[in-house]
């Protein structure tokens, strides 16, 4: 992972954490067993109905989420403003970068582009495998397009 989306993931873990905290007590003060706990929906109590996906439906939670996920997409784009810029200035220094690096050996670039699943909630499971426990139950993603098709 690029050093960049390291960096914002650890801050996301770090305002998360909080969050899964406040959204675990919420559920224990509202259910009587917990989230991990397989359920039929016959089984399930009302409130367990209510918020599907345990506490990663926490109105905080989504909200750090989604906090996160704009700023992932906002280094992506970074990403390929810089990319471009970068690759039109080589094309005109000396041809495309293709004829650069005709026969030679060259190790490849860091990834410079990360999906926001990827990020803030699948990696969880090696750096923080607590956190990844809870936004399992993240059934959706909770961002939307409005009508001119922009991420809300």
């Amino acid at each position: 992972m690029h050093p960049k989306f390291k960096k914002l993931q650890d801050e996301y873990i770090d305002a998360l954490r909080p969050a899964i905290g406040d959204a675990l007590r919420w559920w224990e003060a509202h259910c009587s067993y917990a989230h991990t706990e397989p359920r039929s929906y016959a089984e399930m109590e009302p409130f367990h109905r209510r918020w599907m996906s345990g506490p990663a439906s926490h109105p905080r939670v989504i909200a750090v989420f989604r906090d996160f996920y704009f700023q992932v997409h906002a280094l992506n784009d970074a990403s390929d403003a810089a990319e471009a810029a970068d690759a039109e200035a080589t094309d005109k220094r000396a041809g495309t970068q293709e004829e650069q690096r005709w026969g030679c050996d060259v190790p490849p670039a860091w990834v410079s582009k990360a999906h926001p699943l990827d990020v803030l909630i699948n990696d969880l499971a090696n750096v923080a495998p607590d956190l990844h426990e809870a936004m399992q139950g993240f059934l959706y993603v909770p961002i939307g397009m409005d009508p001119q098709q922009v991420e809300c």
